[in-house]
């Protein structure tokens, strides 16, 4: 079983990191290239890329559609952050103070994770959003509320022995597998997370191009207008 994780695991890793080149060149040129047809493009200027990165970070085209809808999906993306930096504390040694110190937070943002995506999908099936919302996007919500509420599971009911579980993934990382935790859940919980991660890269690339060049049609038009 040990053999059996640790070759799935650095398969999954080999594709994350292919799909994220490759997702990175197409973004890049995507980046350059996109066009408003019938109209010219407007000049990128710092002002304007970092008006672009705050729209990126603060969800502002989401907030302007639906805001319940941005109220769930910025509470997930900030405590998904929180949590995945906690996390960092087993893929480390030693542990930077910057990642201890966010430990209380992620372990807070732990328990808001599972909440604010049943928060999504209730507020997303309430409002008929069905047909426009891809079953992948259902799969990846679902799947990372299982992973979640496993991991809430792990700390409160399921404890394993975590000085053993970061020698597994360390030794992981060092293509040195060690011996295999004996912890069902904990092993349920690390397939899961194996199962997210080639999703990854595509999301991580799209929605920040989608608002990007929406705020460069924006910028264009408003150049139209103004000549």
């Amino acid at each position: 079983m040990g053999i059996f994780l640790s070759i799935s695991v650095y398969a999954v890793y080999l594709y994350f990191g292919l799909r994220l080149i490759s997702h990175a060149l197409i973004w890049f040129r995507a980046s350059g290239g996109l066009v408003t047809a019938g109209v010219p493009r407007a000049k990128s200027t710092c002002s304007t890329r970092a008006v672009m990165l705050l729209d990126v970070f603060s969800f502002r085209r989401l907030f302007e559609v639906d805001t319940p809808l941005w109220f769930g999906s910025w509470t997930f993306h900030l405590c998904f952050f929180l949590v995945a930096m906690s996390h960092l504390r087993y893929f480390l040694e030693p542990v930077p103070g910057c990642i201890a110190c966010v430990q209380p937070f992620g372990i807070a943002a732990g328990y808001v994770l599972p909440l604010s995506l049943l928060y999504i999908l209730t507020v997303r099936l309430a409002a008929g959003r069905k047909r426009y919302v891809s079953y992948s996007n259902y799969f990846i919500l679902i799947l990372i509320l299982l992973i979640s509420v496993s991991g809430i599971m792990l700390r409160l009911f399921f404890r394993p022995d975590l000085i053993g579980i970061k020698a597994f993934i360390i030794g992981m990382l060092g293509f040195s597998p060690g011996v295999l935790p004996e912890s069902p859940a904990f092993l349920v919980h690390f397939i899961l997370l194996l199962l997210l991660v080639p999703y990854l890269p595509f999301h991580i690339f799209t929605a920040p191009l989608v608002t990007m060049e929406a705020r460069r049609r924006d910028d264009a038009l408003r150049t139209v207008m103004h000549d």
